[in-house]
């Protein structure tokens, strides 16, 4: 059975008020993801896919920042049978502790 997309939505400052930005994730869209904690604090994921040219290395694209309700589901939809397609967590601030904030999602 094939996996369905996953979809989310998030805001994004716009003038002087926010828009909404939906977004939608293929499984085959990136072999791999990784999940930064930003100022703010705030979420953001990342895709990641390899390149050959011009030498081999990973072509990353910021998808968006991503709730902690929705990232609680993504998490549950990027696992497959072989582990998780989730390679990296990151923080981009020393001001908190990123060890705290990944357990708070194993709880």
């Amino acid at each position: 059975m094939d996996k369905e997309p996953f979809s989310y939505k998030y805001t994004r400052p716009c003038l002087d008020w926010f828009d909404w930005v939906s977004v939608e994730i293929k499984p085959d869209d990136y072999c791999y993801f990784r999940i930064e904690r930003r100022f703010g604090p705030s979420w953001w994921l990342i895709g990641m896919n390899p390149k050959n040219e011009p030498k081999y290395h990973w072509k990353e694209e910021q998808i968006g920042e991503i709730s902690d309700y929705d990232l609680r589901r993504f998490i549950q939809w990027a696992k497959s049978e072989s582990g998780s397609k989730i390679i990296e967590v990151k923080a981009i601030s020393g001001s908190f502790d990123i060890i705290e904030e990944i357990l708070k999602f194993s709880a």
